[in-house]
């Protein structure tokens, strides 16, 4: 009878062996910026706690923020990917096309006396099992894309 289940349990083994690791869950109520900080630096990346919910960081020569919002003590439950831009002379109507045109980045500009600034965000919002692979994939996205922007609002040039 124990000759029937070695096969079977040959397979079980085999396919917990071929399953990856558990991703690993985020803490619970969001992770604080010390967290994101170290986070971001094993991605390879420089970080710069700047106050108890802003990491200043980039990548691909765009630099950016991430802030954490709907904080109770240090722990936030949203964080908030930002990168903004002074703009000398803005193109005309340049942030309203790429907010119909684009996804998951939007945009918005503000009046300052060196020019416009053009603002680009990404809203994380942390939800229970989410992982540091998920905000992972949110950060690459936004590292991704924002450069796009800072290209077509004129703050970089095409090399």
């Amino acid at each position: 009878m124990f000759d029937r289940f070695v096969p079977i349990l040959v397979a079980a083994i085999a396919l917990t062996a071929a399953q990856p690791a558990a991703a690993q869950a985020l803490p619970q109520g969001g992770p604080n910026a010390t967290e994101i900080a170290g986070w971001l630096g094993a991605q390879g990346l420089d970080t710069d706690i700047r106050d108890g919910t802003t990491v200043a960081s980039g990548a691909n020569g765009v630099s950016w923020d991430v802030v954490g919002f709907d904080c109770t003590g240090d722990r936030c439950q949203s964080w908030q990917f930002s990168a903004g831009f002074l703009i000398p002379q803005m193109p005309e109507g340049a942030v309203a096309r790429w907010n119909q045109q684009r996804r998951y980045l939007k945009a918005f500009e503000l009046e300052q006396p060196g020019g416009t600034a053009a603002v680009a965000q990404y809203d994380v919002l942390i939800t229970p099992g989410m992982t540091w692979e998920a905000m992972t994939e949110h950060m690459r996205l936004f590292a991704s894309v924002a450069p796009l922007f800072a290209l077509e609002m004129g703050a970089i040039r095409e090399e």
